[in-house]
């Protein structure tokens, strides 16, 4: 009995040895797959992160684009407008002297019957051929007129239009940015508190360009109302 009692103990521990090998190997090989789901979380959301920063850099390049054609296209209005109402001043400085002149040829035909049969034919005809050239100039100054207005009109709703779609561009901007929002919040949330405190920096910094581009979004939508008073002033 004494014999087999330290047989007894050499299977036992040959049995826990055995047992602790196991362990140790199911151990490596669980800690070898939790390596590895950390590898391919990280490549996965490092993708993420490239792919929502190339999608912010393109929206920044979107934007700078629409607000350049917004300044164009008001400059080129302000300016068709100030000449316009150039032109208007001139016009109206023209027909004042064609007034001026057509009254004056009226006070001369209201002379006397008298001293109309003393006037030379040739004299009226002249008087008669100045009438006809400030009626020609009246009429083309007024056709003028009329196409200016014209041209502010069309020019008008250009800008109406062209404020819309801007408004409109600018509201898909900020969806889009929410929606990156919420991609980078999903990233976060799926990350241990073992991950990589590196990456999630990352992450949280690009959040926070995120929210700053929309800062700067909604910075541009007062501008774009302010533009529309100024016009609308003018």
């Amino acid at each position: 009995q004494q014999q087999a009692e330290p047989e007894s103990l050499l299977l036992q521990i040959e049995a826990l040895q055995s047992q602790m090998k196991e362990q140790a190997e199911l151990s490596r090989e669980q800690t070898e797959a939790l390596l590895e789901d950390r590898r391919v979380r990280m490549e996965e959301m490092q993708t993420v992160i490239e792919r929502d920063r190339s999608k912010i850099h393109s929206l920044n390049e979107k934007l700078h684009r629409t607000q350049q054609m917004l300044y164009d296209s008001t400059k080129d209005y302000l300016e068709l407008k100030y000449e316009g109402r150039s032109q208007e001043r001139v016009w109206m400085a023209e027909k004042d002297r064609l007034l001026q002149e057509l009254d004056r040829c009226k006070e001369q035909l209201d002379v006397s019957k008298d001293d109309v049969l003393v006037i030379s034919d040739h004299a009226l005809e002249e008087r008669q051929t100045q009438n006809l050239e400030i009626e020609d100039k009246t009429e083309k100054l007024a056709k003028r007129l009329h196409l200016m207005n014209q041209r502010y009109e069309a020019m008008e709703k250009r800008r109406n239009l062209e404020i819309e779609g801007f408004k409109n561009d600018t509201r898909i901007l900020r969806n889009q940015l929410k929606d990156v929002e919420k991609q980078l919040y999903k990233v976060t949330v799926g990350v241990g508190e073992d991950g990589d405190m590196f990456m999630l920096h990352n992450i949280h910094q690009t959040a926070k360009r995120s929210k700053k581009m929309q800062s700067e979004l909604l910075q541009l939508k007062a501008l774009i109302y302010g533009v529309e008073t100024d016009l609308r002033n003018l």
